[in-house]
């Protein structure tokens, strides 16, 4: 492992633990339970204000959190701005990517070929996918790895961190809520989005370091 990933890895080793933990609950889950098991769990404990947060929070693993990452970038560290939009597009071409290599089915149809789909509970206004792009989920993908390199970048590395890291699990649990993505779609995005937001921090380092 070259020095600077090590030192890097071990100055977040707060975000570090907390995925870490992140990732053995997850991997219980997805053994533990069938693939359409936590979106019914979600689909049996829908509720007004949970429809309501769940839409909200998703929105942390699209454009507007990029560009309020932009503007806080612009104003905190103005070198590692411009890793905002290289972001993003790294995680465009890895979601369109990945997703036609498995070409999953949404959980929609994939409950529709269950004959199961009429027994969902979805959510008035809320738009559904049924194409075969399942996993992995994008909206995860980009909430891990902007999230990700915020806690990268930040000095602050303990609760805020943590903090930063729970944040994108909700964005990812809200793909599940929201009836887009099973639970191993996510934990999928999870595992990709970090990865990114840890090559795209080491290679900005290494330039600024030898520039």
């Amino acid at each position: 492992m070259p020095t600077n990933l090590r030192t890097t890895i071990q100055e977040n080793k707060f975000y570090g633990i907390a995925f870490t933990t992140w990732l053995f609950f997850g991997a219980l889950l997805i053994f533990l339970t069938e693939k359409g098991d936590a979106l019914l769990f979600f689909n049996d404990h829908r509720s007004y204000y949970g429809d309501l947060f769940f839409r909200y929070a998703t929105m942390a693993g699209e454009e507007i959190a990029y560009i309020l990452m932009l503007v806080f970038l612009l104003i905190y560290n103005r070198r590692a701005a411009w890793l905002v939009p290289v972001t993003g597009g790294v995680v465009i071409l890895a979601s369109k990517g990945l997703k036609e290599i498995f070409q999953q089915n949404r959980p929609v149809a994939w409950f529709k070929e269950l004959e199961l789909f009429d027994t969902l509970n979805v959510i008035e206004g809320e738009p559904l996918f049924s194409g075969a792009s399942s996993f992995p989920s994008g909206h995860t993908m980009s909430a891990f790895a902007l999230f990700g390199l915020l806690a990268l970048l930040i000095s602050k590395k303990r609760a805020v961190a943590v903090l930063i890291l729970l944040l994108a699990i909700i964005v990812g649990i809200s793909r599940v809520y929201l009836i887009h993505h099973f639970f191993i779609d996510i934990y999928a995005g999870s595992i990709i989005g970090t990865l990114l937001a840890l090559i795209i921090y080491q290679i900005w380092s290494w330039s600024w370091k030898n520039s």
